[in-house]
């Protein structure tokens, strides 16, 4: 008997620790992303952040992000650390013009899209529900890649 119930217990602590990062995703979001701490983030906003981000990422300086780029940052966390990373980046989902890389322009040009994608409301602004909406929908996260 008890060792039917330790498996039950092992995977209810797992959906627990899930559950509580994901609940934990749109409180961490706001935290790096809400710059005038209002409880949501603006385009401005994530503008703003993203404009770090490509600054950050760029490692060699040639004011493109190559997919070698996008690699160690997702492997490094070197962005953000969280899942919201592959929402936010990825060669895939940036480089606009094909051509295998993304110009700072081409980062930048797709913060509206990213704000209107998770922005189900439409008022404009992502806010942590938002967010965590979007983190649990599996197929929403997929769209944005």
């Amino acid at each position: 008997m008890k060792l039917k119930f330790l498996p039950a217990l092992f995977a209810g602590v797992l959906a627990a620790v899930h559950v509580q990062a994901a609940d934990d995703a749109g409180a961490s979001f706001l935290e790096r992303w809400d710059i005038n701490n209002d409880g949501a983030v603006s385009l401005e906003e994530a503008e703003k952040r993203r404009q770090a981000l490509f600054a950050k990422l760029d490692t060699n300086k040639d004011g493109f992000l190559d997919s070698d780029e996008f690699t160690v940052s997702a492997e490094t966390g070197a962005a953000s650390g969280s899942e919201d990373t592959s929402m936010l980046m990825g060669l895939d989902l940036n480089d606009v013009d094909g051509d295998g890389k993304v110009s700072a322009g081409e980062f930048m040009s797709n913060s509206g899209t990213w704000i209107d994608l998770m922005d189900e409301n439409k008022d404009g602004v992502v806010s942590a529900e938002e967010f965590q909406t979007k983190w649990h929908d599996r197929d929403a996260r997929i769209k944005l890649r």
